[in-house]
């Protein structure tokens, strides 16, 4: 059971890179948990997005509000429309009990718009729940290796 479940897992956040990368946030959404959260910190040590500034914290209402606006004819900073490539190392799934689990996997993010292309090292991590059976993300934190570099230019989700 342990073993189906954590490929399940596994295979959940592979589905998660595919959809994000093909930018099919239709199919994206609903794996969602209503009360998801997505934290970019700022520091590496930093304990909690709720203390100090982070590179970013939003819940499922602004993913949305991001979501649209990537997909408005009007938002220019999308023209020429960006593409991303979600490379995973195989991630290590922790279960716990009360149909909850995390996961830890290192992650190559690249993402070009036009000619500009742009790489970040990181460290992706989940929280899941199970609802009516089904696993869902609960959370998400990047925690970027280089956290000292600027952020040229970041349209997609990460």
């Amino acid at each position: 059971m342990q073993t189906d479940t954590r490929t399940r897992l596994i295979d959940l956040i592979y589905h998660e890179a595919d959809l994000l990368d093909a930018q099919d946030y239709d199919r994206w959404l609903p794996l969602l948990d209503e009360d998801y959260h997505w934290w970019m910190p700022m520091r590496h040590d930093q304990p909690s997005p709720l203390t100090e500034s982070s590179l970013l914290y939003e819940d499922l209402f602004v993913t949305r509000l991001r979501i649209n606006r990537l997909r408005s004819a009007r938002n220019f900073s999308q023209q020429p429309k960006s593409r991303s490539q979600h490379l995973l190392q195989r991630p290590v799934i922790t279960l716990h009990e009360q149909g909850q689990a995390s996961s830890r996997c290192q992650l190559l993010y690249s993402e070009s718009r036009g000619e500009q292309e742009w790489h970040y090292a990181a460290c992706l991590e989940h929280q899941f729940c199970q609802r009516e059976g089904e696993w869902l993300i609960a959370a998400r934190k990047t925690t970027l290796l280089n956290l000292e570099r600027p952020l040229d230019s970041l349209q997609l989700i990460l």
